[in-house]
């Protein structure tokens, strides 16, 4: 049992492992990584305001596939059969990662109602676009879904759950949601916990001040966990320690029903709002580190250029979970990104095979994101991160193009991103 505790908070006991080799946080065989509430947030209306396609099935179902699997493994892992204790190490879990606060003491395995006024998506949803007209809290519903599932030793696909209140809405004060046995109503996919990883052979880096290693293990040692409330406000956004796999599932179903939809033509659509959630996540995440008391305290006194500026984010960004991040060469007119065992290519690969293209949207979007932000934007001055800001670095005009010139996900050893001034 690793334990992290937080001022004013209880101690968590939830067992991870941090994979220094793979850079990866895994916890009962499911692979977890930071993202901010922007993204979250972003990336779910993106898929949602295409209303042509139904995709509450797999918004909810793609929770519910991590979920479940990740309770049994984790209930086998510790030895946990007794109901009181396997709901208390859920609800644990669930705030440790950010997603809210839970009490599944109200649920019986012929269901019940759960119901809290701290759902991550409920408060970040209303943090970023204000009142929302429908319930938001879709991961929420599929969690509890898989995690009640595996608490009662029932088969994965046993519990239909409905959000019937929702703190997203201005008529709600809080997020309440009926679990019921029987017809799930979302849809049922397979897990694929870590997919298969690979030997890392890193490559050579042009010489810069920046200490990788240290870097790493300072960042992964902090206290990212939830509060009192299972929120984790930190580098002016609220984290969550997101499962891979629900966001892999949930582009990538996204992309397919599009292609199912419009043939290839589907595919162009998906691809730059899946991009342009990657930029949100840079913009706002990379953004708040960069300008955050942390970074001012442990890396910017090493940084003597703005390509250290992009080497000292590249090995933050290894401590998010996102896979192995390399810069072999940095500079303001041309930059080459090496990612090993990408996420998204690793999850697409166990959950659909081999693709014919590349599927590494998230880490486009933050490459690009993140030379806008060193070259152009000045983060270095410490600018206020506002819609006009997010408008002028990446619609009003083009600063930055990035070129996928190899992927994980259709075949090759590593996924490489090189991003040119244009």
């Amino acid at each position: 049992m690793a334990e992290k505790q937080t001022k004013n908070m209880k101690t968590y006991s939830v067992p991870y492992r941090l994979d220094f080799e793979h850079r990866r946080c895994v916890v009962g065989d499911e692979p977890m990584l930071f993202h901010c509430h922007h993204y979250n947030t972003f990336l779910q209306r993106s898929i949602e305001d295409a209303d042509y396609i139904d995709s509450q099935p797999f918004l909810v179902g793609a929770a519910a596939e991590v979920a479940y699997a990740q309770m049994q493994n984790l209930f086998s892992a510790v030895n946990v059969g007794d109901e009181k204790r396997r709901k208390q190490l859920a609800g644990e879990l669930f705030r440790w990662a950010g997603f809210g606060s839970l009490d599944l003491g109200t649920i019986k395995e012929t269901g019940g109602t759960v119901s809290t006024p701290h759902s991550h998506y409920a408060v970040a949803w209303k943090s970023k676009f204000g009142d929302s007209n429908r319930p938001v809290c879709h991961f929420v519903e599929g969690w509890l879904a898989g995690t009640a599932a595996a608490i009662y030793n029932q088969p994965f696909a046993s519990y239909s759950v409905e959000e019937t209140s929702c703190k997203s809405k201005h008529s709600d004060n809080k997020c309440e949601f009926s679990i019921r046995q029987g017809k799930p109503n979302w849809s049922v996919f397979n897990p694929v916990g870590m997919g298969q990883l690979h030997d890392h052979k890193p490559l050579p880096v042009e010489k810069n001040n920046v200490d990788y290693d240290g870097i790493l293990n300072a960042v992964s040692g902090m206290e990212l966990v939830g509060d009192q409330n299972g929120l984790i406000p930190a580098f002016g956004v609220y984290l969550t320690r997101m499962y891979a796999n629900y966001y892999n599932r949930i582009s990538f179903e996204f992309e397919h029903a599009l292609s199912n939809k419009f043939g290839k033509e589907g595919i162009d659509v998906a691809r730059p709002l899946l991009v342009e959630a990657g930029h949100v996540c840079a913009f706002n995440t990379f953004g708040g580190i960069m300008t955050s008391p942390e970074w001012d305290a442990l890396i910017k006194p090493n940084l003597k250029s703005k390509e250290d500026w992009v080497h000292g984010m590249v090995a933050v960004a290894n401590s998010l979970g996102w896979g192995r991040w390399q810069a072999p060469h940095v500079s303001e007119k041309e930059t080459e990104f090496v990612i090993h065992d990408d996420y998204e290519s690793v999850g697409y690969r166990a959950m659909y095979g081999k693709c014919d293209h590349s599927v590494s949207y998230l880490a486009e979007g933050a490459v690009i994101g993140l030379m806008n932000l060193v070259y152009v934007g000045k983060v270095h001055n410490k600018p206020a991160f506002t819609p006009e800001f997010y408008n002028d670095l990446f619609k009003r005009n083009t600063y930055y193009k990035a070129e996928v010139v190899s992927s994980l996900a259709t075949g090759d050893k590593v996924t490489t991103i090189k991003v040119k001034k244009v």
